[in-house]
This record gives structure tokens, sequence and C-alpha cells, in this order.
């Protein structure tokens, strides 16, 4: 399997994956955590912004965009997709 079919199979992998119902209720709930539609900045108990939970929150966010991304392209746009396995 070349590149470009790895890319592609990717693809349909995560299609399959977060397409089905399961997928979906998994996807729904790592929006949850990541308070991924929720504007707000984390703070400690004296009111501080808290930035080490900032950054948690932006990678669990950055990783739900990634999905997202993934269930947009088709089999065939494999540009910007990496296979480093």
């Amino acid at each position: 399997m070349n590149e470009d079919q790895q890319a592609q199979q990717l693809v349909r992998d995560y299609k399959a994956t977060f397409g089905a119902d399961a997928g979906k209720r998994v996807l729904a709930h790592m929006k949850l955590m990541a308070k991924y539609n929720i504007a707000s900045v984390p703070n400690d108990n004296m009111g501080r912004i808290d930035p080490y939970e900032v950054m948690r929150q932006e990678g669990m966010r950055s990783v739900i965009i990634h999905i997202e991304t993934m269930l947009r392209k088709k089999p065939d746009e494999v540009k910007g997709i990496q296979n480093e396995q």
C-alpha cells in the first residue's frame, strides 16, 4: 500500500469510527470534557488563570478539531495527512 492509499484508508477509518452511532457519542463526550463549545478561561480557586488547565483543554480541543477535519475529508483528499506509524 503506497502513502496515498494509506492516507485514503485513514480517512475511511476515521469515518467508520466516528461516523457510527457509538463514535458520535464518544466525540460528543470528548467535546464536553474539553469544554469545546464553551468560551471560558479555567481559573484556580483564587480566581487566577490556570495556564496548565488552559493548555490541557487546548490540547483536547486540538484533537477534536483534527477528528472533525478528517471527517469532512473525502478519501481522495489526502493532502496534509501524515502517515507516520
